[in-house]
């Protein structure tokens, strides 16, 4: 039901690092290379330090070289404060929306009682419908903080949709990849999208249960 839309599908570090897992995910998987890398005076004072080589903390705007309306958002961090989170919000924002970004969706983490292993919210009743139509339970009460709420709440002020997706989590993992997963198969199904889960699948811990493979819900 997205086919049809430029979506950003953003995930930056949070509980878990749910969304930036799924995302970083989705770039490689789908060929995505750099539109435009953000820094912001308010990333924590550190370099990353990869292949011998060390770089400043950002964030990167990337699209899809095998589906041209996809974009993704990563990074290394989010910043330290609040003033810092809406300047970079608004950055990266503005670039969506001058490459024709139609629909912003965040990924992240949600740490609460529920029994179900996805939840949704938009920033219009018509988003809502259309996530409740895929067969995405929306959340009904509550916050989402940080770059992946704002993410999604400011996408109207610039003239886009906004989207969370939260994937289900205990919060005590350090790296929660069953809940990255859930949130997987829900973007291959919005966007009717062929990846192949087995590397990821991989390095899923011995679980008490069996992980559900499939989100136990009627996706688009």
């Amino acid at each position: 039901m997205f086919e049809s839309r430029i979506a950003c599908i953003c995930g930056l570090p949070g509980i878990g690092s749910v969304g930036k897992v799924a995302a970083d995910f989705i770039s490689t998987a789908l060929g995505c290379s750099i539109v435009k890398p953000f820094f912001s005076h308010s990333f924590p004072p550190q370099i990353v330090v990869s292949g011998s080589q060390a770089e400043l903390m950002h964030a990167e705007l990337l699209r899809s070289l095998n589906k041209d309306n996809i974009f993704v958002l990563s990074g290394d961090a989010q910043p330290l404060d609040v003033l810092g989170m809406h300047g970079l919000a608004g950055d990266i924002l503005q670039a969506m929306k001058s490459e024709g970004v139609t629909d912003v969706i965040t990924l992240a983490a949600f740490v609460g009682e529920t029994e179900e292993s996805i939840l949704g919210t938009a920033t219009d009743p018509e988003s809502a419908t259309l996530l409740q139509d895929c067969g995405i339970p929306l959340l009904r009460s509550g916050s989402i903080g940080g770059m992946n709420g704002l993410l999604a709440g400011l996408a109207p002020l610039y003239n886009m949709r906004g989207y969370c997706l939260l994937g289900t989590s205990s919060g005590s993992d350090l790296v929660d990849i069953p809940a990255a997963i859930n949130l997987l198969y829900v973007i291959r199904d919005l966007f009717d999208l062929e990846m192949d889960f087995s590397l990821i699948e991989s390095i899923l811990p011995e679980p008490e249960e069996p992980v559900q493979q499939e989100v136990d819900m009627n996706y688009c």
